[in-house]
């Protein structure tokens, strides 16, 4: 199995990419811990995948709750293995001009500052045991442009300089640091910036070169082979699944 006996966190993990990468943890040996601000759905992936799973309420924008939840982490299973930071929100479309500093504030709060405190808290962990693996979830959006998206495209784009800072600040340490960018995958959170801006799913539709979205699935498998062993020789990476999206 590709993650047998590994401890891994899972941050925004009651749906979407962090839902099917949870599953996929799980049926590959993992133990699984999901975080989300949404009780009732990480509770609902927990009892679907089983007794490898447990779930912590944690606000990642919260330091005090991210502290200790990495804290209840190691009393339980007395390490940290691996980390997948994907609690992440879109925000609200809209051209700069129109962009409100709370719109901003909220987007970065999540995006940036929470993975920020997430890579702290993770890091400081993995130091005492000498290894782990962490994936931030960017975006295709920390590469490229999308119009009316400028705080989340902020936010995606931060993040790619934070995770290479980390990987290159752990290099020595054995843990290594990555990200993720998923093009247009079809989760709720997707849906939610759909039905904020009509006409956009046309326009995304047609920036992508297979012509359909992405699945979750297809974005957890690229995590999975980070967090694993497989991956062992990659740190400050950036892996982009968006069927050539970015690239063109």
């Amino acid at each position: 199995m590709l993650l047998a006996e590994k401890v891994c966190l899972i941050t925004g993990g009651g749906s979407g990419i962090g839902e099917a990468t949870a599953k996929l943890f799980a049926s590959e040996g993992a133990f699984v811990i999901i975080t989300d601000v949404d009780e009732k759905a990480a509770n609902g992936v927990v009892s679907e995948i089983g007794p490898k799973a447990k779930f912590i309420n944690c606000d990642v924008t919260q330091e005090k709750q991210v502290h200790d939840t990495i804290k209840k982490i190691v009393e339980i299973y007395d390490r940290l293995d691996c980390a997948v930071n994907n609690a992440g929100i879109t925000g609200t479309p809209s051209n700069i001009e129109h962009t409100t500093l709370e719109n901003l504030s909220n987007v970065i709060a999540v995006n940036l500052t929470g993975v920020f405190l997430c890579l702290k808290h993770e890091i400081t962990q993995m130091i005492k045991q000498g290894s782990g693996s962490i994936v931030n979830v960017s975006s295709g959006a920390g590469l490229i442009a999308v119009p009316s998206m400028a705080a989340y495209c902020a936010s995606k784009h931060a993040l790619l300089g934070l995770t290479k800072t980390a990987a290159t600040e752990n290099l020595l340490r054995g843990i290594r640091v990555n990200s993720v960018l998923p093009g247009s995958t079809k989760t709720p959170l997707l849906d939610q910036a759909l039905n904020m801006s009509e006409g956009m799913e046309e326009i995304i539709l047609n920036s992508i070169p297979s012509g359909k979205f992405g699945t979750p699935q297809e974005v957890a498998e690229g995590i999975a082979w980070l967090c694993s062993d497989r991956a062992s020789f990659v740190s400050g990476a950036s892996l982009a699944i968006d069927y050539g999206t970015v690239s063109r």
